[in-house]
């Protein structure tokens, strides 16, 4: 497969990308990738150079910021009338992530069961983990087609410290960018090192995935697409690794809005 337009498409709107050089994904032309190097047994942070500590950050960072994209595109995709925001925190200072991770897991089986009254997991969820200033880890969830819950109801179900839920706003497109923003992104970038290894966010299989297309074409996006309001437009330099050379790809970049 080679391509040098990637189209996609959310509920509200369209990303555009249009690549200066055709990406052969066949031959491992994947868009800002480093060349493959020979395996080697992994080192943990602080047997790294400084110049090699300074990479793997640059590294966790950029794939940190390609989660927060991944994540708001899925809450458009879907974002529903039944759409609600669920805050967990624990009594008990829970500061290894791994443990939190466990906990949540077993709340998710428990609601699941709780409302569909089967193992078979059918609750659609986004979550995100984040820390608080004490050290002890929380959680964001965003919860899609989900019936109305008590809130006494769901303290029981988590049992571990305080629960918060509310609805989510769904005359305004904005407030789902609000709420990612405001909660998702945060936990999205904190804690490189820590995080590292670790999903960046969790959720259900049985979510949407936006619509993605890969061509080529050298014919002008204004052609392709008919649109009225373009969001945001940038233009920026990426890589492909073609023939043993890294080269240099310029990129441009296009979200708009869907009426």
């Amino acid at each position: 497969m080679s391509y040098n337009r990637k189209i996609i498409r959310t509920a509200s709107y369209i990303e555009v990308y249009e690549y200066e050089k055709v990406i052969f994904t066949q031959d491992e032309n994947i868009e800002n990738t480093e060349p493959k190097k020979e395996r080697k047994k992994k080192r943990n942070f602080d047997e790294l150079s400084d110049e090699e500590q300074q990479e793997r950050l640059e590294r966790i960072s950029k794939t940190r910021k390609n989660s927060r994209w991944e994540v708001m595109r899925l809450v458009d995709t879907n974002f529903d009338k039944r759409t609600s925001f669920l805050t967990l925190t624990t009594k008990e200072n829970i500061q290894d992530r791994n443990t939190f991770n466990l906990l949540f897991d077993k709340f998710i089986k428990r609601l699941n069961y709780k409302i569909y009254k089967t193992k078979k997991r059918l609750l659609k969820y986004l979550a995100v983990l984040e820390k608080q200033k004490r050290g002890a880890w929380h959680v964001h969830i965003m919860l899609f087609d989900f019936p109305f819950i008590p809130q006494h109801d769901l303290v029981k179900v988590w049992g571990l410290g305080g629960v918060w839920i509310n609805k989510i706003d769904v005359d305004s497109k904005s407030s789902r960018g609000r709420y990612v923003s405001k909660y998702f992104e945060k936990g999205i970038g904190q804690e490189l090192l820590e995080s590292y290894g670790k999903k960046s966010f969790y959720s259900s299989r049985n979510l949407k995935k936006p619509e993605v297309l890969k061509f080529v074409t050298f014919e002008d996006t204004e052609n392709i697409i008919k649109h009225n309001e373009v969001l945001y437009e940038t233009e920026y330099s990426g890589k492909i690794f073609k023939n043993g050379e890294l080269l240099e790809n310029r990129i441009k970049y296009k979200k708009i809005k869907i009426d």
